[in-house]
């Protein structure tokens, strides 16, 4: 398809997303007592919304969604192989989009799935699910990873959904982007933004998570891998 065409085909998305973006707007509040911005929505619909809304209104080729597909896949294996705290397991990815995560925890060797507010048509690596209500049972995830925490509505619900989800002495692998005082900035679809790095450990310390290791990261943005021990 030309550049002409998709540019044609993509008015009316650019459309919808001029006014989602006109409703949304960029008011940020406080999130509790810890010290986290978060997105203000009038009501969690609209969050449903706007989040699902990434992959239907941005204008990105399919190409450029196959080449990061394949980037991130091959880059995050190399992370999970070289820090050598991931083991074999089941694993449940969050906010997985195309699932580009899920398959890296597939080459692991894990038994691997994602879930997503929009996963898109014929996706076989994820499903449809809201990360604030996963939909599988208590302890049945040695490992969950989410580069998306930064797309909380309630991180203390995400929290308490996770430690939920794993099995006691479980895994959770996360890749977060720098916070507001180390040069990081939330674009359109962030919703939850936090200071430092540390600031957001201090906050899984007190869910029962215990840091084992973090390293930093340049792709897909400049931040931090992160592996938290669930304790208890």
């Amino acid at each position: 398809m030309s550049k002409v065409l998709r540019d044609l085909k993509a008015i009316p998305d650019k459309i919808r997303q001029h006014y989602l973006k006109k409703r949304i707007g960029k008011r940020w509040v406080a999130a509790g007592d810890d010290l986290l911005l978060k997105r203000h929505y009038d009501n969690y619909d609209d969050y449903v919304e706007h989040q699902a809304a990434k992959f239907k209104l941005k204008n990105i080729c399919p190409r450029e969604i196959e080449d990061y597909d394949q980037k991130y896949r091959r880059v995050l294996l190399e992370r999970l192989n070289g820090f050598g705290v991931v083991r074999k397991g089941t694993a449940l990815c969050l906010g997985a989009r195309q699932g580009s995560e899920v398959k890296a925890f597939m080459d692991k060797g894990c038994f691997a799935v994602g879930i997503d507010l929009n996963p898109g048509q014929g996706n076989r690596y994820v499903l449809p699910g809201d990360f604030h209500a996963i939909q599988f049972p208590d302890r049945s995830a040695d490992i969950v990873f989410s580069n998306s925490f930064d797309h909380a509505f309630d991180l203390p619900r995400l929290l308490g959904e996770i430690t939920r989800v794993l099995k006691p002495g479980g895994l959770l692998v996360l890749e977060v982007g720098w916070g507001t005082e180390e040069k990081g900035s939330a674009g359109f679809y962030e919703c939850l933004q936090w200071t430092t790095v540390d600031q957001l450990l201090e906050l899984m310390g007190g869910h029962g998570f215990k840091l084992q290791c973090r390293h930093p990261i340049e792709f897909p943005n400049r931040g931090w891998h992160l592996a938290l021990r669930l304790e208890g």
